[in-house]
């Protein structure tokens, strides 16, 4: 990435926006296979209070992050981050500093006292990135399937 690029972070407003995202968003959800059904399925997370936001470089998408705005008694209210991925192409560029970052700043301007993020026990290099942005383990998420 040249010195000169240009960065910007955007709020997907459109179909357009959400489809460009698709590539990106698979290196982290590498189950979604189909661009169709993922912009479906980020339409109804957007009806249910998702926001998705898109890093691109040069007009390029490099990364993304979606989140939604909770209030509960336990914590107030806080932004839960969902999704957040940088392409691996553009890793180690700042990218991922730069959309943490905004995301923190955007759960600030939204009123949130923190931002939280569930990461998968395998993901030791996100782990590591995130304790560097000052995040601390504050409980485990016990879950029950069902089905």
């Amino acid at each position: 990435m040249s010195e000169t690029a240009t960065i910007d972070i955007t709020i997907a407003h459109d179909d357009d926006a959400i489809d460009e995202s698709f590539a990106v968003m698979t290196e982290l959800r590498t189950h979604i296979t189909d661009p169709a059904a993922y912009r479906s399925q980020v339409r109804r997370q957007m009806d249910d209070g998702y926001t998705l936001a898109v890093i691109r470089v040069n007009g390029e998408p490099a990364g993304c992050g979606g989140f939604r705005v909770h209030e509960t008694l336990s914590r107030g209210r806080y932004m839960y981050v969902e999704d957040l991925v940088t392409s691996a192409r553009m890793r180690s560029h700042g990218l991922g500093d730069k959309l943490f970052d905004w995301l923190a700043a955007e759960a600030k301007e939204r009123g949130c006292k923190q931002m939280e993020i569930i990461s998968g026990t395998q993901r030791v290099e996100a782990h590591r990135f995130y304790h560097r942005k000052r995040m601390v383990i504050k409980a485990f998420q016990l879950v029950l399937p069902i089905a």
